[in-house]
């Protein structure tokens, strides 16, 4: 519930294995990706993508951002995910996806329902062919979500 949250799962998760990042983003990448979602970036996600950009471990993707691609490949960038489940479904502006959990679920950040931190919380959704619906909450943030993960394959 902290960014202090946040920087201990980054600070764990080189100790997971297959641990992977794609390095950082630049201000301009950042920027305008923020400008393509119409959403301003939490200073959780923002310092995920200055310094890491992408994360990947044991299974787990937590998806980065690349404004630029237009290959039409969505998993792992969460722009052109989230601009095409906009088109394709609905998906509300507002919710940014960060992980796809499989078999139609996926995580997003919701900036609809920030905290006194102005995080956004971390919610799990689906389309049940009409709409996205929400299926629960799972963190009060960006950085507890990824903290749980960590310590989860750290055991």
């Amino acid at each position: 519930m902290s960014y202090s949250n946040y920087e201990k799962a980054m600070e764990l998760a080189p100790q997971c294995k297959f641990y992977t990042t794609a390095g950082g983003r630049t201000e301009e990448e950042i920027k305008k990706a923020e400008e393509m979602l119409g959403v301003k970036f939490s200073a959780q996600l923002t310092d995920f993508y200055r310094k890491y950009g992408y994360l990947s471990f044991y299974g787990t993707e937590i998806f980065g951002i690349d404004p630029s691609d237009d290959s039409g490949v969505l998993e792992g960038n969460s722009v052109a995910y989230a601009l095409n489940d906009r088109f394709e479904y609905g998906l509300p502006n507002e919710w940014i996806p960060i992980f796809n959990c499989g078999d139609g679920e996926m995580v997003y950040l919701d900036y609809s329902n920030l905290n006194a931190d102005n995080e956004p919380r971390v919610i799990l959704a689906l389309y049940n062919g009409l709409e996205y619906q929400i299926a629960d909450t799972l963190a009060e943030d960006f950085g507890d979500f990824i903290l749980e993960l960590v310590k989860e394959v750290l055991g």
